[in-house]
């Protein structure tokens, strides 16, 4: 695996926990992203990557430890 730069990137990070988790036959499949919540690196934004992980079970959880409302 390469190395990647400085920046965020939260639709890049997503995209790439929900391919990881596409092909698993369990019962339940759940990303944690924890981010300050600035993107500003990848070429994905994080609103497409969100429709992309439409099945899975994700929570936001803000940078002082409690879910985004």
């Amino acid at each position: 695996m390469s190395q990647i730069g400085d920046g965020t990137a939260i639709g890049s990070a997503l995209t790439a926990s929900v391919n990881r988790l596409r092909g698993l036959k369990s019962k339940s499949r759940i990303v944690i992203l924890m981010t300050d919540g600035q993107n500003n690196a990848g070429k994905i934004t994080p609103a497409v990557a969100a429709e992309a992980a439409e099945a899975v079970k994700g929570d936001v959880i803000g940078p002082d430890g409690k879910p985004a409302s």
